[in-house]
Formats: C-alpha cells, structure tokens, sequence
C-alpha cells in the first residue's frame, strides 16, 4: 500500500473535474506507450460486456456524441439490456480499504461467454476515442485473438489499479457501474432507467491508500507525483 497525497476535490465543478478526467486519460496514454503491447484499436477479443466506468467516465463519452450518435448508442444498449454483464460488487478503493482492513473481498463474477460489449460494432468501438479507462488500461503483451487470453505486466497492472483508484476518487458520491447501466443512467430516459436494478451500481469511495507492490514503489513513485500535478487546474 502507498499513501497518496492531499486530494480534496470538493471544490472542482463538474467541468473542471471532466477537464482532470481528460488530463489523466492522456497521461496514462503516453506513459502505456512505455510498456510492450499488442492492443490496437480494431483488435475487440477483450471488448466483453463486462466493462465498468464512473458516472464521470460516462458523462465524458456522452458529451463527446452528437444527438445522433449518443441516440445509435443509446438504444442499442436498450436493446441488449436483457443480456447477462458483469454486475460490480465493490469499487476499486473499497477493494483497498478492505485489503487493509484484512477482510475478503466479494467474489466478481463476469464471463467472457456471455458476448461481445454492446458498443462493438464489425468489430471496432463505436467510441475508441471516448472509450472509458477500463477499456484505455487492458494493454497485453501478446494478441488475445491468437492466444486466446490475454498477458499483462505486472507493472501495467499496478499502473492500471493507480489510475483507477485516482479516477474513482475525482469522483466521490458519483456512481460505478457496469458500462450499460451507466450509460443510460447518465444518458436514457427515464423509463430506460428504471429498468436498472438498484443493486448494480455503487457509490464512489475516496481515496486513501493507494494498492502498490512494494516492488513497484519506486518505478510508481514518479507516477503518482505527475497526476498529482495533473490534478491541479491553473
């Protein structure tokens, strides 16, 4: 575990917060440049219903769709809503506090099998650019369609959990969710959205230890002190 430092973000206006939220998905682009990888836009082995954002990330993905598009997504998702997804049981930094606290974590359950992510489309994302940082962080080492799974880093990972653990926390009382529900939830109707159960979205936890490897500290230091810097808006 590593300790951040000070991030009180109370005063950040919606806006500002999708300005922070933009500045991060950008770090961690250039900085996965770094690592090997075989992860290629149009390459949608991994592209499973079973993708999970904040209610940010989805804020984020509508307002870069015009009318058109963000109705295209909308309803497709509508109709593949009786389709089994992963249904998260904690967020990434209650994950955290119970590694603290020593207690076991909830079983996820989220099978492949159960199709493609509903924004494929021929098998490309319908929002790469746009795409939420569940999607950004699956940077394998070797081609999932050859290999049949994928390999990542241990350092990518832990990467990955950090820039998870900074998103959830820009976004403290927002919501989690599975990436279908918490597009119609920012983005339906309301009849769309009370054809979400209750249960499968969460509330957003802070940040208060970051789950680093002690073998990673160093390597993760220098990380952590640039979206630090990433967070304050002059």
């Amino acid at each position: 575990m590593f300790v951040p430092g000070n991030l009180i973000l109370e005063d950040k206006t919606f806006k500002e917060k999708l300005v922070i939220l933009k500045k991060l998905f950008i770090l961690f682009d250039r900085l996965s440049e770094e690592l090997k990888k075989a992860c290629l836009e149009g390459c949608s082995a991994c592209c499973t219903r079973n993708v999970t954002l904040t209610g940010l990330e989805a804020k984020y993905v509508l307002d870069g769709l015009n009318s058109d598009e963000k109705e295209a997504i909308l309803t497709k998702i509508v109709n593949e809503s009786h389709k089994k997804r992963l249904v998260p049981q904690t967020t990434i930094n209650e994950l955290a506090k119970l590694c603290m606290a020593g207690e076991e974590p909830p079983e996820e359950f989220g099978d492949p099998a159960w199709g493609e992510c509903p924004l494929l489309s021929d098998n490309r994302c319908m929002i790469y650019a746009l795409r939420p940082f569940a999607c950004r962080c699956m940077i394998s080492k070797q081609r999932c369609d050859v290999t049949g799974f994928s390999e990542m880093d241990e350092y990518a990972v832990t990467l990955s959990n950090v820039f998870m653990q900074y998103l959830e926390h820009i976004d403290i009382g927002g919501h989690f969710g599975n990436l279908s529900d918490m597009l119609l939830i920012e983005g339906g109707n309301k009849s769309h959205v009370a054809t979400i159960q209750p249960d499968n979205i969460l509330v957003n936890k802070s940040l208060e230890m970051l789950m680093v490897p002690l073998e990673d500290r160093e390597m993760i230091a220098h990380v952590i002190k640039e979206i630090q810097k990433t967070m304050i808006l002059t």
